[in-house]
């Protein structure tokens, strides 16, 4: 998984709309910047139907004498992190299982230097005495990969897996997918192909594969998404994948990509439900991230789920 779609094909991005923008690898990704809320009088008219978070849980102390081994995941997931970023501007405080560190750390711009040795990655250390703590230190490790010319990168063969339910009709939910989709096609060359997948009641496929130099259909595309009906994100997902078998290209990036508020209500209705039927399509090289919209309702366990796995 990656962290947000600027982390694709690269770009500072606040959202999806700054996929492309300066190189591989270099993008952070947020949701829901500013606005206001939709239906939001109160803080109680705002959690009228409660957020779906999952305690992480912590990891106990280790000792290196016991288990002197560490591993890091280079997924770099901060969908915690952007969706707790608009609950604190909005004056209010995430719930404590909404926060996940290692989404927050992954969040964050370190100024780490890329490698200039022809190595994959840097490593940078950084020690420092505990704050609050006597006799114990901090020790940051950062991993930096490099960071491809733009025009270096792999084409991309994005597969859009909207949900215009009736629950993404507020403004911050089918409305600012619709811009971001808009700017990313704008952001993308004639190397890459663009699906699009819309699933509410049913499913429905609104563009086939298509170059992305045909910018005119694929905005066209955009433009006939409305709400209505309930959540078949299951049916809706097997779809997608179809997809994007049909644009598959060994070596590049193929991709299919949920822009929802997580909430399924029809058919399978579980991440472990829904990624039964596709665990085969990521062992052939087509690989899933989700995209968040929305409060109120949204369903962060199911959309940290179905990325994670």
């Amino acid at each position: 998984t990656l962290g947000g779609i600027g982390g694709l094909v690269g770009g500072k991005a606040e959202g999806l709309g700054g996929l492309g923008t300066r190189g591989i690898g270099s993008g952070k990704s947020g949701y829901g910047k500013g606005g206001g809320l939709f239906g939001a009088t109160s803080q109680r008219s705002l959690y009228a139907r409660p957020e779906d978070h999952r305690d992480p849980g912590h990891n106990p102390v280790e000792l290196p004498s016991r288990d002197m081994l560490s591993t890091f995941a280079v997924d770099v997931d901060t969908g915690s992190y952007t969706w707790s970023r608009r609950v604190l501007r909005d004056g209010q405080l995430p719930p404590p299982e909404a926060v996940r560190t290692e989404e927050w750390i992954n969040a964050m711009d370190y100024g780490d230097t890329v490698p200039d040795d022809g190595e994959p990655f840097a490593v940078h250390l950084e020690l420092a005495e505990h704050p609050w703590q006597a006799h114990h230190h901090l020790l940051r490790v950062g991993l930096k990969g490099e960071v491809p010319d733009a025009r270096d990168r792999d084409p991309v063969h994005l597969t859009f897996l909207v949900d215009t339910s009736c629950s993404m009709r507020p403004h911050d939910r089918l409305p600012l997918a619709k811009e971001a989709l808009h700017t990313l096609v704008d952001n993308l060359d004639a190397r890459d192909t663009v699906a699009l997948v819309t699933y509410a009641g049913s499913t429905e496929v609104v563009l086939e594969p298509t170059p992305a130099k045909d910018r005119w259909s694929i905005h066209r595309a955009v433009d006939r998404l409305s709400n209505g009906g309930g959540t078949a994100m299951a049916s809706g997902m097997e779809l997608a994948y179809e997809l994007a078998e049909r644009s598959f290209a060994a070596g590049h990036e193929n991709r299919v990509m949920v822009l929802s508020d997580g909430d399924a209500n029809i058919g399978k209705t579980s991440p472990e439900a829904i990624l039964t039927t596709l665990e085969s399509y990521a062992g052939r090289g087509i690989t899933l991230s989700t995209v968040g919209f929305g409060r109120g309702n949204y369903r962060d366990a199911m959309m940290e789920q179905l990325a994670d796995r």
